[in-house]
C-alpha cells in the first residue's frame, strides 16, 4: 500500500484546486510540493506531522493577507505569503482555495489568465 501524497483533507483539497487550472503541472521543491503553469510555480505545499506549510503570490487580496494580523498568515515581499498552520486549525478552505486561484492568476500567461474565474466554492 503506498503512501497518500497528502494525508490532511485541507491540503488535498487545495492540491486539487491547483491542478484544476489549466496547464497546471505538480513537482518539487526542496521538500515541497510545487504548482506550476509553464515554468512559474504559483503555490507550494508541504506537511508534516500536523501541520500544513503554504505560500503563494496575492495582488487583489495581499492588503487583506496583511490586515489579517494572524500569525498564521504571513505576509512577505513582492505580494508572496507563507501559511503555516496546524492541520486541525487552518484558515477558512474556501479563502485558501480563492488565494491559490488568485495566485495562478497572477503568473499565468494572460491567455491562461484570463480564462479563469476567481471566485472558488470551499
Amino acid at each position: 500500500m503506498t503512501t497518500p501524497l497528502f494525508v490532511h483533507p485541507v491540503s488535498r483539497r487545495l492540491r486539487d484546486v491547483a491542478l484544476a487550472l489549466p496547464e497546471a503541472s505538480e513537482g518539487t521543491s526542496c521538500v515541497n510540493r510545487a504548482f506550476r503553469v509553464g515554468k512559474k510555480a504559483y503555490f507550494y505545499l508541504g506537511e508534516k506531522p500536523g501541520h500544513i506549510y503554504a505560500m503563494l503570490k496575492l495582488t487583489a487580496s495581499y492588503a487583506q493577507a496583511q490586515a489579517m494580523e494572524d500569525p498564521q498568515v504571513s505576509p512577505g515581499k513582492h505580494g508572496w505569503v507563507t501559511l503555516r498552520f496546524q492541520a486541525d486549525a487552518h484558515p477558512d478552505p474556501a479563502l485558501l482555495a480563492r488565494w491559490v486561484v488568485e495566485s495562478y492568476r497572477a503568473l499565468a500567461p494572460k491567455r491562461l489568465r484570463d480564462a479563469v474565474e476567481v471566485s472558488v466554492e470551499g
